[in-house]
Parts: C-alpha cells; sequence; structure tokens
C-alpha cells in the first residue's frame, strides 16, 4: 500500500485532512514540523508528501528541497496559504514539486492532486478497494 505524510504545524488541518482522506487506497501519516518528517523519513520512505510552506522551523520549500536531494523518488506537493513567486519558484526549481496548491484548497482537489501524484485509478480512489 502507498504512503503519504502531510506535514503542516496546524495541528486543526492534520487533523481535518485525516478526516476527509481516511478511506482513501494508502496510508496517512501526518508530521507537525519538517523536523519531525525527517526524523519519519529516516524510518520509512514515504511515497508522496504534501508540505505547507510558512511553519514553524523550517520553511517548506526547504524541507521539499531536502526531500529532492535525499529522497527523489518521493512525490512532493506545496500546499500553502502564502504564495508568492519567490516561494513557488524556489518549490518548483529548487525542490521539484508535483504540484502547487494554495490554502484554502477544497478537499476533492487535494485529494485528485494526491491521486494523480500515485496515479491511482480513479475507480479505486473512491471505491475505497486496493485491487
Amino acid at each position: 500500500m502507498q504512503s503519504i505524510l502531510i506535514v503542516d504545524d496546524d495541528v486543526n488541518l492534520l487533523r481535518g485532512l485525516s478526516r476527509v482522506l481516511r478511506h482513501q487506497p494508502y496510508e496517512l501519516f501526518t508530521a507537525s514540523s519538517a523536523e519531525l518528517a525527517k526524523e519519519m523519513f529516516q524510518r520509512k520512505a514515504f511515497d508522496l508528501v504534501v508540505v505547507d510552506q510558512q511553519m514553524q522551523g523550517q520553511p517548506g520549500t526547504k524541507f521539499i528541497r531536502w526531500l529532492s536531494k535525499n529522497f527523489p523518488k518521493t512525490v512532493r506537493i506545496m500546499l500553502t496559504g502564502h504564495a508568492d513567486v519567490e516561494v513557488m519558484m524556489a518549490a518548483i526549481n529548487d525542490g521539484q514539486v508535483f504540484r502547487f496548491m494554495t490554502k484554502p484548497c477544497r478537499d476533492v482537489e487535494l485529494a485528485m492532486a494526491i491521486r494523480d501524484g500515485l496515479d491511482i485509478p480513479l475507480k479505486q480512489l473512491y471505491s475505497g478497494s486496493s485491487s
């Protein structure tokens, strides 16, 4: 089963996304900081990561750059409420993000971006089956 990690320092957002995505055909993990996410990557390589830009400690673009160098096969999605051209360019050029999304983001848009990133067939996404 494929695994995704959502990294955001907003615990309420993590809880909400966990609720919305809980029936999807992948394992869902969350981290409240880039530092915690790095620790988690030392134990498990995730297939896809959704990262916020504005976090305490380390900005998302720096974490995405680290991921790009150390875990290049992990698909990267940037989800931020503080989008500007510099952030977008850093995410795309330095972090090679698959998708750059802005908050607020509709749940279905994020679910579709994750599906596209993992290349999950649409019927599997909605049925919750793993076959």
